[in-house]
């Protein structure tokens, strides 16, 4: 009873702030966070442990590393340094959308990528795109000012934050390549790059796209479905209320989201992952589930949404569509153009589950068709694996983490 007294009185001080702060000019999500009020209702400290934090107690050594991008937003990168005399390749991993590097460790040594690949001697780069929990700064822009800061989609993603990553990991570390592994939007990303900046190809080793997103049409997940529906709607409504960023870690749902997924993790958030994307209830441990929602909600910023929907609407990988005048200002052309991913001529690999809602196996077929170098389209063989089983899930190791040490071994020599 006393933690429930405990909690609704801190529900009360953030509704508060929230309301402040929402007479800025934009609404802002920098909510303190209390973590000796989650110490007090017992969550496992793993889920408000920062990355720098967890891998240290995990007994890693990892560097905290700001990249500038062309267009001046500052990006946080975190290097987990290999324990090995010689270091492998570099591996590059991109995150998907509401999300942040913590989504590659927050499952612990045993299960979280970013640990196996540092274990396997390889330099892991640990990325945040821009107006994630980390990644929130900018030269001259206020994300918690500015409405500009938040004029960005994947297409800002491909086009500078993951090429100012690549050209910071490969001048630091003095290779000609790097490894990419991207999961959902952090795959999008990759292919926004690739067609806009085909000039990467000879900088990429070998990139492993996990959940692939790209052509969505057939999508089968209601949530973005309902949001193509709204999407002008949304996005009209979010610029008048001066509502440029959903979901960040410090909102209000995500305290709400959090403090529920302590209670029932599979209840809340294995239903709430079931419905979002068709995940099997149990197949991520419930410990996971309640550890991961303090990671997941990282930010994500109102134009990414709009361009995601957009997609799913004119049934195209192609830009944002800004109106006609917009896209007559910015690409010359009255219709945004398609991303050409034909240009990607460097080596990719495509993980895909049948059962996931967000990136089914019938798009990736029109995703595969028309890139020119995929050396394998690996299906996770169990009928019931989905978007996030890939990170996160039980025995995600065996399935696919040790499937892309055996991509990275081939491509060593």
């Amino acid at each position: 009873m006393l933690k429930w007294i405990v909690f609704l009185v801190c529900l009360q001080e953030i509704i508060s702030v929230a309301s402040t702060a929402s007479r800025n000019k934009l609404i802002s999500y920098a909510l303190p966070e209390n973590r000796e009020l989650k110490k007090a209702l017992g969550y496992n400290e793993d889920t408000y442990l920062n990355f720098q934090e967890l891998t240290t107690k995990y007994g890693y050594i990892s560097e905290n590393h700001t990249v500038r991008t062309e267009d001046d937003y500052l990006l946080t990168v975190f290097r987990i340094l290999p324990k090995c005399k010689v270091r492998g390749f570099p591996v590059i991993l991109v995150h998907g959308i509401f999300d942040s590097s913590d989504t590659w460790i927050f499952t612990g040594p045993e299960n979280g990528l970013a640990y196996i690949l540092s274990d396997n001697c390889y330099d892991v780069w640990a990325t945040n795109m821009r107006g994630n929990t980390y990644s929130r700064r900018h030269v001259k822009l206020n994300p918690n000012a500015d409405a500009e800061y938040w004029e960005y989609s994947f297409d800002e993603h491909g086009n500078f934050d993951v090429p100012a990553i690549i050209d910071y990991v490969l001048s630091l570390t003095g290779t000609a390549q790097v490894y990419y592994i991207g999961h959902s939007q952090g795959t999008t990303d990759f292919f926004a790059m690739g067609s806009l900046r085909p000039e990467y190809n000879n900088k990429i080793r070998l990139s492993v796209q996990i959940a692939p997103v790209a052509w969505i049409s057939n999508i089968r997940s209601p949530v973005p479905k309902l949001i193509s529906i709204l999407t002008e709607d949304i996005k009209n409504f979010a610029d008048n209320v001066g509502l440029r960023e959903l979901f960040a870690k410090q909102h209000i749902s995500h305290a709400i989201s959090e403090f529920l997924c302590q209670i029932a993790p599979n209840l809340v958030c294995g239903t709430g992952l079931w419905f979002a994307t068709g995940n099997k209830l149990g197949s991520i441990t419930a410990k996971n589930l309640a550890i991961g929602i303090g990671h997941l909600f990282a930010g994500v910023s109102i134009k990414t949404l709009a361009h995601f929907g957009q997609l799913i609407n004119s049934g195209n990988f192609q830009r944002y569509d800004e109106g006609v005048k917009g896209n007559m200002l910015k690409y010359g052309y009255v219709v945004p153009p398609k991303y050409n991913v034909s240009l990607i001529t460097s080596p990719v690999v495509l993980i895909t589950a049948e059962n996931d809602w967000l990136s089914t196996l019938e798009d990736i077929k029109i995703l595969r068709s028309k890139l020119p170098n995929v050396v394998d389209e690996y299906i996770v063989p169990v009928p019931t694996w989905s978007h996030n089983n890939h990170l996160w899930g039980v025995n995600a190791t065996v399935y696919v983490f040790n499937r892309i040490l055996e991509y990275f071994d081939r491509y060593n020599t």
